[in-house]
């Protein structure tokens, strides 16, 4: 057990290391962290199949920090739409909302779910059923208001989720423990 929490921390060092590097590169990099459950809840996210018609999701609202300092900066939600079973894990596609004081991000990307082979506890004790991820080249951002109001970029999600609980009806929580990649253009 205490082997994994090494490995774990050490790829931590080197995503957050790796974090800084692209900081100096060029364009702004935020790296937020999603942590929290929440219950389940309908609601519907910008058009994802093309027809111009908004899409159903299931969402959740979770805390955001900012994961240099671990103060809380705002709110997430975050919308799983087009769930597909592959194997034993998922593919849907990820609306994430960003709500800070500064004003709000959206971004999007397809997402693969698949369950841990091994057991892990985040260091605040949340067990783990799932690790998550997603990234892409292409502009990831959907949209934004203030601050964020017509940016664009690319978004790297790294995360882990409790999906124990989670039994697909509404009101049923997710805990996340998700680290985002924002590298605004």
């Amino acid at each position: 057990m205490m082997n994994i929490k090494i490995v774990i921390l050490t790829v931590m060092s080197i995503f957050l290391g790796t974090v800084s590097a692209a900081e100096s590169i060029g364009g702004k990099t935020l790296v937020w962290n999603l942590v929290g459950s929440g219950p389940m809840y309908e609601r519907m996210v910008p058009d994802i199949d093309g027809d111009g018609a908004d899409d159903p999701a299931i969402c959740f609202d979770v805390d955001l920090l900012n994961a240099k300092n671990g103060q809380q900066i705002g709110t997430a939600t975050d919308c799983l739409s087009n769930i597909t079973d592959v194997g034993a894990g998922k593919a849907l596609v990820g609306t994430t909302y960003f709500n800070l004081p500064q004003g709000t991000l959206v971004t999007r990307g397809s997402t693969t779910v698949q369950p841990v082979t091994q057991g892990i506890t985040t260091a605040s004790g949340q067990l783990i059923t799932h690790v998550t991820g997603a990234a892409g080249t292409d502009n990831a951002i959907l949209g934004g208001t203030k601050r964020f109001k017509n940016s664009t970029g690319t978004v790297r999600l790294s995360g882990m989720v409790d999906m124990s609980q989670f039994f697909g009806a509404l009101g049923e929580p997710i805990a996340f423990d998700c680290l985002f990649v924002i590298i605004l253009d």
